[in-house]
Order: C-alpha cells, then sequence, then structure tokens
C-alpha cells in the first residue's frame, strides 16, 4: 500500500524506488500484488509519468486511509501517541492547560483535533482519535461516555442592552428574543427542554453562526443575544465587552469523556482521563481568569 502511495506522488516507479529506498523490481512486484489481490489495474504503465486508471482513483483515497490506520494502530500498540479529540468550545476554553499538564508528565507525542461535536464524533469512529472530550453524546453502541464536569451556561448580551444591569434573570425571557445560534448539534435544545420543558417549544434560534466565537462578536455587534458556557466568555465580561448573565434557574451543560470500548483505560490514554475527570480546577474559571488574556478590544 506504501510503496503504491510513493508511486502516484512520484509519478513513477523509477521515482518511487529512489523514495522508498526499494529497487524499482520490488516496486514493480508490490504493485503487481496489489492489483492482483484487488482484480483491478490500479496505474496505467503506458503514460510518462505514470497515471491512475479509473479504479486507481477510486482506489487511492482508501489506500492513504488504510496506511494511516496502519501507523496509528502500531503506534497504539506501542502507546507511542494520543490523539485527543475535542469540540469547538472545549478544545478553545477549556482544554489547553489538561494538555500542557499531559505534556508536562508523559513523553508521548499528543496531538489534539478540534472541530465540531459532530466531526469529532466521526474521528472517533473512524479511528483518527483515541479519547475525545465533547458537549454531546448521543450513546451509540461501542463507546463509553462519562461526565467530566457540569460546566454553566449564561446569557450574553452587549454594553448598553435593557439586561446588561442584571445580576440574574429567568428562562422565560428568553422566549421572546432573538437567539443566536454557535454550532449545531451541542445539546443546547435539549437543554431548553430539559430545563424549560414543554415550554421548550416557545424558544426559537435565529441565525446559526457556527462558532461560540463568531456568536460573541455577532452580540457585541447588537445582532441578538445568546446562551453561551460561562467559560467561553469569561475574559469577555471581565474586560466588560460582553456581560454574562447567570439565569436563575441554574442551566448546566454536561461535559463528557469519550473514548471506544474496546479502549482499556491504559497508557496516555488513562492519563489523560485521570487528569480530566479528577483534576477540575485545571479547567475552571479561576484558572482561565489567572491564565487567559482579556479580550483585545
Amino acid at each position: 500500500m506504501a510503496t503504491f502511495i510513493a508511486v502516484v506522488k512520484c509519478g513513477g516507479f523509477r521515482e518511487a524506488a529512489k523514495q522508498t529506498g526499494l529497487s524499482q523490481p520490488t516496486v514493480t512486484q508490490h504493485i503487481k500484488r496489489l492489483e492482483q489481490s484487488l482484480q483491478a489495474r490500479l496505474i496505467d504503465r503506458a503514460t510518462m509519468p505514470q497515471s491512475l486508471t479509473l479504479e486507481g482513483k477510486i482506489f487511492f483515497p482508501y489506500a492513504e486511509q488504510l496506511l494511516r490506520t496502519s501507523h496509528k494502530a502500531t503506534a497504539a500498540l506501542h502507546n507511542k501517541s494520543l490523539v485527543v479529540g475535542a469540540s469547538s468550545n472545549i478544545g478553545i476554553y477549556l482544554l489547553q492547560p489538561y494538555i500542557k499538564a499531559l505534556q508536562d508528565k508523559l513523553a508521548n507525542k499528543i496531538d489534539v483535533r478540534i472541530g465540531k461535536n459532530i466531526e469529532i464524533a466521526a474521528l472517533l469512529e473512524t479511528l483518527e482519535v483515541d479519547v475525545a472530550v465533547m458537549e454531546w453524546w448521543d450513546s451509540r453502541p461501542g463507546f463509553v461516555s462519562t461526565v467530566w464536569r457540569r460546566e454553566r451556561m449564561v446569557v450574553i448580551v452587549r454594553p448598553g442592552h435593557p439586561w446588561a444591569a442584571e445580576s440574574t434573570i429567568p428562562l422565560k425571557w428568553l422566549k421572546s428574543q432573538n437567539l443566536l445560534g454557535g454550532e449545531a448539534a451541542t445539546g443546547t435544545g435539549r437543554l431548553l427542554q430539559q430545563y424549560a420543558g414543554a415550554d421548550s417549544a416557545e424558544f426559537t434560534v435565529g441565525m446559526q453562526l457556527g462558532s461560540t466565537e463568531a456568536v460573541k462578536h455577532a452580540v457585541h455587534a447588537g445582532l441578538g443575544i445568546s446562551l453561551v458556557m460561562e467559560s467561553a466568555v469569561k475574559h469577555e465580561q471581565a474586560s466588560g465587552w460582553l456581560h454574562a448573565i447567570p439565569i436563575e434557574e441554574d442551566v448546566y451543560k454536561d461535559l463528557y469523556l469519550v473514548h471506544r470500548s474496546e479502549t482499556s483505560l491504559s497508557g496516555p490514554v488513562a492519563s489523560l482521563a485521570d487528569l480530566i475527570l479528577h483534576s477540575p480546577d485545571l479547567g475552571s474559571i479561576e484558572y482561565l481568569i489567572r491564565n487567559v488574556p482579556q479580550h483585545a478590544t
């Protein structure tokens, strides 16, 4: 598989032999064996540089994925690396001190993939990440999820908004407001259903902006208000760039640590789980106040 990818990227058998350190006959043999196993011709030898056949073009992305999986599997067996997936809000606002603490503790290579919740879930499914921290999980089979922490949700408004001076507000006040949405599938709708019950249908989210950062700027510009994690706006609140108002009913969102059920909590995965589940102070609001720079206004 690696030889096939090298031939494609180098544009020929001779160039691939130079890159891989194999003899040209060995490169040719590898490709023949691969084509025989697939019962398909992958490379057109008649062209110069050599090009992919239609079957080769179809197979190439699968070959790359298989090779990545092979490398990942080898690293996992020897605990050489750790790939952590994180939903955007957690990866941006909460995870970094845990990664720093883990780097100080382990010699393993640590990579972090930050993306939308649904993207991180897909990376778990395809073995692209070893463990994930997420603000939503659907309890799909084959995975183990543990509640890491309960993150308080607050309403954010721009300076000068009629609610800006309020110390708290009731959840029902949001019914008549233009609510701005961030990332889809974060569980905000389920939260409203949980805390508002039958009245949740009266809450409407208008503009969907894709991320909390985009939401914060939209709120500051006066496009509406939003419901976000408190840790995501603590420094904006401290600088007066936005006002974060707690909800009287104390609305919280559960955050999850998720890994595949066949993945035992050992090695670097266990080390991260121990930090995440037993060192909550690293992700606390107080930690963020001490270590996150003020929002640049």
